[in-house]
């Protein structure tokens, strides 16, 4: 005999995806908040976070809308009269 299978899941099924979900982003940011903290004591380390945050900004210049390297242009958007 056939199954029958329910197309749409229970609220509480729903309830402990988001409880899952949640813990999950949760987990990622304290990582991402750890591995963070990590590079930053290593330039302090190393002595080059002032040569670092130089090249960020060189490189956060080339990449703006219109240069040669990101030749995509955006427009802003106009004002509703």
């Amino acid at each position: 005999m056939k199954t029958k299978y329910r197309k749409k899941p229970t609220n509480k099924e729903m309830r402990q995806m988001m409880e899952g979900i949640q813990y999950e982003l949760m987990t990622t940011q304290s990582q991402l908040g750890t591995l963070t903290q990590i590079f930053s004591d290593f330039l302090d380390y190393t002595h080059k976070k002032a040569k670092f945050l130089e090249y960020l900004k060189e490189k956060q210049e080339r990449a703006e809308p219109g240069s040669v390297k990101n030749p995509e242009v955006k427009q802003k958007a106009l004002e509703k009269s």
